[in-house]
């Protein structure tokens, strides 16, 4: 059983979801120190303790990086927020650093945790489906832009950042290679953040996927895929996954629908429950090193895209 340590214990996604995924699994938080406005102090003594195995890192995107390789100086698995860092090399950096202390760090991307995602991977990898043709989601949400909030500043770099893995990694799970090409347009702050971005990936073989991303307009998660046997719509919102029981609809070739029924779960216990599972080697990442370095390299050029739009 993992025993936490988690930097910065007034975080909002540590409360709201993390610590209850903890509780839910049984595993003990031992320490969940918060800093003193630029004191990180209580972070370094938290690393300092014998008595904790992972750290939770859920710091603004722009400190990932710093800490998780601290967190690795110390002997600790970490499970990071994503982005994991904000670029290839500082995430490959990460990466190496783990392998050479031989502990675990992965991206906190809890989507495949819940049993309609692993239904519909399992649907767009046996066949079943034909041949994928196109995939689209969506997320947004109205953030008060005059909030001071990290995400909408150089820590946190805005909406692609925050939410662009939601739209674009179920996908890469999909392809499991890297795109071909992409194209995206994108609307940015006065400090150059990006609040709303939207763009297309041609994943190869004629398989490609949409997405909108965007801190500027009404809460939105949806998603769809389309391939040659069926068209596929998940109802409702689709991230981070149902805690009841939902369905997944496809309407085939000949007019008729079916619908598969899934089990509703909470997906950040069954993402900590596997990021255990890899640390005790029971498993093999879901969403491990390729797919968090392919996604970093897919978010980079798309900022890179867009900012040369600007």
């Amino acid at each position: 059983m993992i025993r936490w340590g988690v930097f910065g214990g007034s975080s909002r996604i540590y409360h709201s979801s993390l610590k209850p995924a903890f509780d839910e699994l049984g595993h003990v938080v031992v320490d969940a120190p918060s800093r003193r406005g630029g004191d990180f102090a209580p972070y370094a003594d938290m690393l300092a303790r014998d008595d904790i195995d992972a750290v939770y890192n859920p710091l603004p995107n722009h400190l990932h990086a710093e800490w998780s390789h601290r967190a690795i100086d110390a002997g600790k698995h970490v499970l990071c927020e994503k982005p994991l860092t904000m670029s290839p090399a500082d995430s490959a950096d990460l990466f190496d650093h783990a392998a050479a202390a031989g502990v675990t760090i992965l991206e906190a991307y809890m989507w495949p945790h819940h049993p309609r995602a692993h239904a519909l991977l399992a649907l767009a990898g046996d066949g079943s489906l034909g041949t994928l043709r196109s995939g689209r989601a969506s997320f947004s949400y109205p953030m008060d832009m005059s909030s001071g909030d990290h995400r909408i500043d150089t820590r946190g770099a805005g909406a692609l950042f925050d939410i662009g893995i939601y739209c674009i990694a179920p996908f890469l799970l999909m392809a499991a290679r890297d795109p071909v090409s992409m194209a995206a347009s994108a609307t940015r702050n006065e400090l150059g953040v990006d609040t709303s971005m939207a763009g297309w990936i041609d994943w190869g073989s004629g398989f490609s996927s949409a997405f909108d991303v965007s801190f500027d307009a009404p809460l939105r998660k949806q998603m769809a895929l389309s391939a040659s046997l069926g068209l596929v719509e998940l109802p409702g919102e689709y991230v981070p996954g149902p805690p009841d029981a939902s369905q997944i609809i496809i309407e085939r070739r000949d007019g008729s629908v079916e619908t598969v029924e899934c089990a509703g779960a909470n997906a950040y216990a069954g993402m900590v429950a596997h990021f255990e599972a890899v640390v005790a080697g029971e498993q093999k990442p879901v969403f491990g090193m390729e797919e968090s370095m392919r996604l970093a390299a897919i978010l980079d050029e798309l900022h890179e895209h867009t900012a040369l739009q600007a």
